[in-house]
């Protein structure tokens, strides 16, 4: 029952470009410390093999000293290392893989289906992407007395040209699990007829719309059951956070109340906090933005919040929302709780706000 590291999508070397250029930095050299800490607790498990389902780098030809830290990382794996290149760092002349590769480092490098022994009871079958875009089939001649895994970069979620694989795909290849990438969620393990199957998504985020923890999947696979558990990579992390306006009276209040959300882990967080609802006052967003910059790696502000206005400033006028106004208030006054006098107030807003052509307003959760 061997053992396996499945990662995908590290983009190794990705440029960060919606960071200031420090944090940026900060982030790829977080990329390779969370690449070495998965390899480390692996090689800590004895893990029998590690399985990259593509994108290890960001481009096909990265910068040649990125390659090299890369590769020696893989060198001291104390296991085979089975790459299978994806879109992002597809199979080229110029690629690193092209080279001169560590003695336990293997590429598949056609793009159909071929074997890798790993050992009497287990094939891995892998195959690459040698451009942008890829369409593997699944098929191959299997070994049915033995654990035959799959290793391909494969969209699950739409029919692109990344190589897209469905679960009846997947059902009818009769592997008995398909380690995968592309998708850079979590897909969480699944199960298609005999075949398991997952894509561990992204190891660390790339941007504030790839947020939340990251990682890898880490466990056993054998013809028997597939064990394998989902672990946290340890890299930077993208949060984005929201503060609600209403009730905040100045600044030492915003503060106190923003200062209430931020994680342990803050100094490896790249944080966008938007501000949302209705506010009483101006906040010093300038200051704000400081001293976020002093908590998280990065940080972005956003005010979306927008200027309190009395809900009744109708009630006398002759007009439409005069008459509006006076029936919601008429509700209000006539409520019979809290809740029933909220949802009143909360009619009116979205009335008015539809009669002047606003934007309508949150509900308060």
């Amino acid at each position: 029952m061997p053992k396996i590291l499945h990662l995908a999508d590290l983009h190794l070397g990705a440029p960060y470009d919606s960071l200031p250029p420090q944090a940026a930095a900060a982030c790829r050299t977080a990329q390779l410390e969370a690449f070495a800490m998965a390899l480390h607790r692996a090689a800590d498990l004895g893990t029998d093999a590690v399985l990259i389902a593509g994108d290890l780098f960001d481009a096909p030809t990265p910068p040649a000293p990125l390659a090299a830290q890369a590769m020696t990382l893989l060198s001291k794996a104390r296991c085979p290392v089975l790459i299978a290149p994806g879109n992002h760092d597809y199979l080229c002349p110029e690629s690193p893989y092209s080279g001169e590769l560590p003695e336990n480092v293997h590429v598949f490098d056609r793009t159909h289906l071929e074997p890798f022994q790993l050992d009497g009871d287990t094939v891995i079958w892998g195959a690459a992407f040698c451009g942008t875009s890829a369409a593997i089939p699944v098929t191959a001649p299997l070994q049915q007395d033995v654990c035959n895994i799959l290793l391909v970069h494969a969209d699950l979620l739409t029919g692109s040209g990344y190589n897209p694989l469905t679960a009846a795909d997947l059902e009818a290849s009769g592997f008995t699990y398909a380690a995968l990438g592309h998708n850079h969620e979590f897909s969480g393990l699944r199960r298609a007829g005999g075949t398991a199957y997952a894509c561990p998504g992204s190891l660390m985020g790339r941007t504030a719309q790839e947020d939340g923890p990251r990682g890898y999947l880490l466990g056993e696979v054998s013809r028997a059951g597939v064990n394998l558990q989902w672990t946290p990579g340890g890299g930077v992390e993208f949060l984005s956070l929201t503060q609600p306006m209403e009730g905040i009276g100045d600044d030492r209040a915003l503060g106190k109340a923003v200062a209430a959300q931020i994680p342990p882990h803050h100094s490896r967080i790249c944080a966008t906090l938007t501000l949302s609802g209705e506010k009483r006052y101006e906040p010093d967003l300038a200051a704000l933005q400081n001293a976020l910059a002093q908590v998280f790696l990065s940080a972005a502000l956003r005010d979306e919040s927008v200027r309190w206005r009395d809900p009744w400033r109708y009630a006398a006028d002759d007009g439409l929302r005069g008459a509006v106004t006076r029936r919601f208030r008429k509700q209000y006054d006539d409520a019979a709780d809290e809740g029933a006098r909220a949802q009143a107030l909360f009619a009116l807003r979205v009335a008015l706000a539809a009669l002047e052509g606003e934007a309508f307003p949150q509900a308060a959760v």
